[in-house]
């Protein structure tokens, strides 16, 4: 028998409409790496990389306290990743982002969780069919949202013997 390289339960057979998957990993997230991908994607925004600017600016200073936020693609792309071993692992394509939106700023030291929705499947060809998933990550508490998306992926069918 040959070892399987995914988990055994995200095939397109094994989602269904209105389940709800609580992901087991948590992510601690740390100043480089987030000071490194908002460089790698151009992001200029100064609110994420200059502690200069959130200490003096008054309007940063009152919405955030003095600490720089963490880029939102960033967190978005983070809880995806913790999200994938139970719903995309065995995904062909992530197919649409159809919205996201984040709710609660996200700092350094934060640990982010996540839990996924299946919201609707479509069975619309042989070997997969599209599954639209609802993620939600919070902070540690796992009571605070920072960020709500729905996204369609093509799931893998499980391969006939």
């Amino acid at each position: 028998m040959k070892p399987a390289l995914t988990g055994t339960g995200n095939h397109f057979e094994d989602f269904q409409v209105g389940e709800t998957r609580v992901h087991s990993r948590g992510r601690t997230l740390g100043d480089t790496e987030h000071i490194a991908f908002t460089s790698q994607v151009l992001n200029t925004a100064q609110l994420h990389f200059n502690q200069a600017l959130a200490d003096t600016d008054p309007n940063l200073k009152a919405q955030f306290q003095g600490r720089r936020p963490i880029v939102g693609t960033y967190v978005l792309a983070v809880l995806m990743g913790l999200s994938t071993p139970d719903t995309t692992e065995n995904a062909l394509a992530i197919t649409r982002l159809r919205e996201a939106r984040h709710t609660a700023g996200v700092f350094t030291g934060d640990t982010l969780f996540a839990k996924t929705q299946v919201i609707e499947k479509k069975d619309d060809q042989k070997d997969s069919g599209l599954v639209t998933f609802k993620l939600t990550g919070t902070k540690q508490d796992r009571k605070t949202m920072v960020c709500e998306a729905a996204y369609e992926a093509r799931v893998k069918k499980r391969p006939r013997a």
